[in-house]
């Protein structure tokens, strides 16, 4: 008997539905692309880009580049388990991670430079209500200064503070590369991104490294803008946060994954 094939679109939020420091909850099925990568417990987000692959961030979910002695072994995919499905961390759909690509530039030149990796699941996921892909934008696509995306998480609520259990939301605003530089200096390239609020308060944070951050595009499609990558400390006025720049890595992408 065939079975019958149910298409779903990526970047699209579930029907159903009508941290990030200063964010608040999510709820079922408002981010279904959202990813916990779990050793045990969670340490870093990602997001699903096929019924197969993950996209996250290279740094500390795989290779801890400041302290590379205690994460060394990070890079072996049977470690891992990804949760998918639920804004409660740790629960809904598991899979383990099959094989785990990061950039091969990655951190050259510069710290954090091209931030990204690629995870292939040991088995296909079923698309649902609640698990879904996100959209990748072309290797063309701008995001516009100062256009308002959200950050999802469950990184934690505060520098060195406590996790939450429940899924954290935030809007930030894309922060020009001006700004960006001034920041940060030369440790920004164009791989990367800044998105924020200038005036502080409201920023990924530890634990929210490999995870989303998403544009609505006025078809009402989301798309992936960014990864959460590195900043200085969280939610500090005029330090945003850099994500790695999806768009400048599309080609990459596509080169390992064919999405």
């Amino acid at each position: 008997m065939v079975g019958l094939i149910v298409f779903v679109s990526c970047g699209t939020q579930s029907e159903i539905t009508s941290r990030i420091v200063g964010g608040t909850d999510s709820i079922q099925g408002e981010w279904p692309w959202q990813v916990s990568l779990q050793i045990r417990s969670h340490l870093c987000g990602a997001s699903i880009i096929s019924d197969r692959w993950l996209l996250s961030a290279a740094h500390f979910c795989v290779i801890n580049i400041l302290h590379p002695s205690l994460f060394s072994n990070n890079a072996n995919p049977s470690l891992w388990t990804a949760f998918f499905g639920s804004v409660i961390v740790g629960e809904g759909t598991s899979r383990t991670i099959e094989r785990i690509i990061t950039h091969p530039n990655f951190s050259i030149p510069g710290l954090f430079n091209n931030d990204i990796a690629v995870l292939e699941l040991s088995s296909p996921l079923t698309f649902t209500d609640f698990i879904r892909p996100i959209c990748l934008p072309s290797s063309s696509h701008v995001f516009r200064d100062g256009q308002t995306c959200t950050v999802t998480g469950w990184g934690t609520l505060s520098y060195q503070g406590d996790f939450p259990t429940i899924l954290q939301k935030a809007d930030v605003n894309i922060v020009s590369n001006d700004a960006c530089i001034r920041a940060y200096g030369n440790l920004i390239s164009n791989k990367m991104l800044c998105a924020g609020i200038l005036a502080g308060g409201i920023d990924a944070c530890q634990g929210d490294s490999g995870g989303p951050l998403v544009c609505e595009e006025s078809s009402g499609t989301w798309l992936l803008a960014g990864i959460v990558s590195f900043g200085d400390g969280c939610a500090q006025p005029d330090t945003p946060g850099v994500y790695s720049h999806v768009t400048a890595l599309r080609d990459w992408v596509l080169q390992e994954t064919g999405i």
